[in-house]
């Protein structure tokens, strides 16, 4: 993971943060560093034991700088601001920070900076950002969509129409998360987190005999959607005659794969001339989240088999 200047965390997320400089702008270029996965939390209160790399400062941290006594408040602030694992100091809460601070800042080339956030938010938007980028990622072939609230990664072949289903699901009011090459990262031991590869990049959506459409667009704001959780993948595959004879007729060809060490349903949709995609996929959809909630339709079918066979046998 290559280290993050404060220069660039501070012009990326200054409209969320609602960062400005106060001080120490010529030591913007100190860098936060990612070492392992472990060292995500770089962020915390003031603290002189274990000095966080982002140290934040409020309004009980200021308090209690300002009731120490001169000379150990000085000696306080220069053990802050020249700690070897210092990179930026954040301000909190909207409160007013006393000159030696913003002399001491300057003085020793150190990042300044004011959020009128709350610390906590300031700490929890922070971490989930180092988190990402410390998260496992890869870049999968298909299309994501959003489909009926549920993440689907379509695959196949190039050119067996995994676009042109997109386009039609997009027409029934299904959202377009990502086309062509969405990057998936790890986002928890048990969830898989997908969008775009560019930001900005999500209308987009590529169609053979028609170009570069952007369904935000032709659909409106609802077509798109920047970010879902992956949860099942659909395969589409050409429907041969070998395949028609060995298909199983009671359940669908199911199955997992693997990513980022997250096990995904994956299910296989025969593609023929005739069949309607977006309607089995939808179907394929709602008979997943079905599953998910302990619901079997080949089991249930079966027993009313069954017991329709028995009140048959009572009755004879």
């Amino acid at each position: 993971m290559a280290p993050l200047s404060v220069d660039t965390l501070f012009e990326k997320h200054t409209h969320n943060l609602t960062l400005q400089w106060l001080a120490g702008e010529n030591g913007k270029q100190r860098c936060i560093c990612f070492e392992t996965e472990q060292n995500v939390a770089t962020i915390g209160y003031l603290n002189f034991v274990r000095p966080q790399q982002i140290q934040i400062i409020g309004f009980y941290e200021l308090a209690y700088l300002e009731a120490l006594p001169p000379h150990v408040g000085e000696d306080m602030l220069v053990r802050l601001f020249t700690n070897d694992k210092l990179v930026c100091v954040i301000i909190v809460d909207d409160v007013l920070v006393s000159p030696k601070i913003i002399d001491y800042a300057d003085q020793y080339h150190v990042p300044l900076i004011a959020s009128q956030l709350a610390g906590e938010k300031v700490i929890n938007y922070l971490h989930e950002t180092f988190s990402r980028l410390l998260a496992q990622r890869i870049t999968l072939h298909g299309v994501f969509m959003d489909v009926l609230g549920v993440g689907v990664l379509i695959t196949g072949d190039s050119g067996i129409g995994k676009s042109e289903l997109a386009l039609e699901l997009v027409s029934r009011g299904h959202r377009l998360v990502a086309d062509d090459a969405p990057e998936f990262i790890r986002v928890s031991p048990e969830r898989v987190r997908g969008s775009s590869t560019c930001v900005g990049m999500e209308p987009f959506l590529e169609v053979r005999g028609l170009g570069i459409l952007n369904v935000q667009a032709l659909f409106g704001d609802s077509a798109v959607k920047k970010e879902k959780y992956l949860r099942l993948i659909v395969r589409l595959e050409p429907l041969t005659l070998e395949r028609l004879k060995n298909a199983e007729r009671l359940r669908e060809e199911h199955n997992t794969r693997c990513v980022l060490e997250v096990d995904i349903p994956e299910i296989c949709l025969p593609v023929a001339p005739g069949r309607n995609l977006a309607v089995l996929l939808e179907c394929a959809v709602r008979n997943h989240s079905l599953q998910d909630q302990g619901y079997d339709a080949v089991k249930d079918f079966c027993q009313r088999q069954r017991r329709a066979m028995q009140e048959e046998q009572i009755a004879e």
